[in-house]
């Protein structure tokens, strides 16, 4: 994709069973609002059937998704706080930046406690996620949010771990996002050095801006913490029955 960041199929894996999960049906990139006419084309190729949108209702009204007008689609929305708003053009918000909170703020460490709450503070909107994708006739699904980083990658692991891919390929699959990445997080790297101008250590906001095997482990972390164990997460969590994961894995795998 030209303008849809982070686009990419996260299916292929396989499970620590010896099954693997189906390529062509599972989708996750980074916002949409860009995308041009040669990446919706490529969308209507891939016959997509749901999107599911894990950005704030603000950040939807700032940048609505662009799809193709050819193919009837189903909208799905988990509104998933971001990081930071790093969108926000305000002048107040640049004085903040430059001499307010937003200058004092431990951006790795938001990042952690962010993790942590799309763990574990979404579990009726994910478990109706899952219930969706569980139905053939809802797939192909893509998945995304702003950048396909954080929210996206939280949710995609979530799906993988569920299915029985192994933890390694989970975390690999994720970090795949700092290769896709690169016009993007040149784009912002380039908006943040003109801080540099006001006296601000631009570099301070990086974090934000990487996918960092820290940040995963701290939503494991949660689930661990809440529930003692993934499974129970999945039990107990979203209140997924052995059924409802047999018919998820009837629909997702091969």
């Amino acid at each position: 994709m030209e303008k849809i960041h982070n686009f990419r199929d996260f299916g292929g894996y396989k499970t620590e069973n010896g099954n693997r999960l189906k390529k062509g049906i599972l989708f996750r990139s980074g916002g949409l609002s860009k995308a041009n006419n040669d990446d919706l084309k490529e969308l209507s190729s891939l016959k997509i059937k749901t999107i599911c949108d894990l950005r704030s209702e603000g950040e939807r009204k700032k940048e609505p998704d662009r799809i193709p007008n050819n193919e009837p689609v189903t909208f799905f929305n988990i509104p998933m706080r971001p990081i930071v708003d790093y969108h926000g053009r305000s002048l107040k918000r640049l004085f903040s930046l430059m001499f307010g909170e937003e200058r004092r703020r431990d951006y790795i460490g938001e990042s952690y406690t962010a993790y942590r709450e799309y763990a574990t503070g979404y579990l009726p909107q994910l478990k109706a996620l899952f219930v969706r994708i569980s139905n053939p006739d809802n797939l192909p699904l893509l998945i995304h949010c702003s950048a396909g980083k954080d929210r996206t990658g939280v949710v995609v692991s979530m799906i993988q771990q569920i299915l029985g891919v192994a933890p390694v390929a989970v975390m690999n699959d994720y970090l795949e996002t700092n290769q896709n990445l690169g016009e993007y997080t040149t784009e912002i790297a380039d908006r943040l050095k003109k801080l540099a101008y006001f006296g601000v250590p631009w570099k301070m906001y990086m974090p934000l801006f990487e996918a960092r095997t820290d940040y995963l482990n701290a939503a494991f972390s949660q689930i661990k913490d809440e529930f003692g164990a993934f499974d129970q997460w999945v039990r107990r969590g979203l209140d997924f029955s052995k059924k409802e994961i047999d018919t998820l894995a009837k629909s997702l795998l091969t």
